[in-house]
């Protein structure tokens, strides 16, 4: 059974493992992109939009976590929500005004991280264990 202060022990280490793989993708990323400053605005435009979102989707969906079946749901569609919308509206602004960093690999950059942190929040959502005490067993039948 989890406890209030396991529950948020694993909300900090949750946002701690997307940070630690954010940071190592950003490093990787600016290595990439060497000394070209479209490069170099394309992955902090991919950074800042997905990091965002996945930290803040983490947050929510830990927060309906041990709740009623209602917002458990509600928090887990917000959460899914809050981690794509800002990088689909990136997306939709390198096909606009965006071209010169669309051009410079800002979409590819931009998918790479968001997958990186959507497996990583899986990963984090499959090891992190629930309150048990809050399912309901089926009575046995006499």
């Amino acid at each position: 059974m989890t406890t209030p202060g396991n529950t948020a022990r694993s909300t900090v280490v949750g946002v701690v493992l997307l940070a630690a793989a954010f940071t190592v993708a950003v490093a990787v990323a600016l290595r990439w992109a060497g000394d070209d400053p479209l490069r170099r605005q394309s992955v902090m435009l991919a950074a800042s939009t997905t990091a965002c979102g996945s930290l803040v989707g983490w947050l929510v969906s830990r927060w309906g976590r041990d709740r009623a079946a209602g917002t458990a749901v509600a928090a887990g569609l917000g959460a899914t929500l809050l981690r794509i919308a800002p990088p689909l509206a990136a997306l939709a602004w390198l096909g606009g005004p965006g071209r010169p960093l669309r051009d410079a690999g800002a979409g590819s950059v931009l998918v790479a991280f968001y997958l990186l942190l959507l497996a990583v929040d899986i990963v984090l959502h499959i090891m992190v264990p629930r309150d048990r005490s809050l399912r309901t067993t089926p009575k046995p039948v006499n």
